[in-house]
C-alpha cells in the first residue's frame, strides 16, 4: 500500500484490508504489503475481507470464479471463448472446458 486508509477517496478492497489491518494488527505502514482474502464481496466494510495472517475458513466464491473466468477470456478471447461463455460452462459444472471446441458466435 503507498497510503493510509484516510486518504484513499473510495472504500476499495485493499482500504477493507487497511481498515482491517489497523484494528487486528495495529496497521500496515505506507509501502508495506497487505495480503487479504475476499470473504463477501457485497459488503462495503472491512467485513468484505479478512487477512491472510487470520487464516480465512471461507471466501466470496463469486468473486473468486469471476476473477478467473476474466482472466480466461482473456487468454482464450483468440479462440472464440467469452467471459460469459466461460462462466456458462463453469455453472453448467463442466470440469473440462479447454477440451471442448470453442462455442460458435451468431
Amino acid at each position: 500500500m503507498t497510503k493510509t486508509p484516510a486518504e484513499y477517496g473510495h472504500e476499495t478492497r485493499n482500504v477493507a484490508a487497511l481498515r482491517r489491518a489497523a484494528d487486528e494488527v495495529g496497521g500496515i505502514s505506507p509501502g508495506e504489503d497487505v495480503e487479504y482474502v475476499v470473504v463477501d464481496d457485497e459488503k462495503a466494510s472491512r467485513d468484505r475481507v479478512e487477512l491472510a495472517s487470520e487464516e480465512p475458513e471461507d471466501y466470496d466464491t463469486e468473486f473468486y470464479v469471476d476473477l478467473v473466468a476474466r482472466a480466461a477470456a482473456g487468454v482464450l478471447g483468440p479462440f472464440g471463448w467469452t467471459q460469459s461463455d466461460i462462466l456458462s460452462d463453469v455453472e453448467e459444472g463442466h470440469q473440462q472446458v479447454l477440451q471442448t471446441a470453442p462455442p460458435t458466435t451468431q
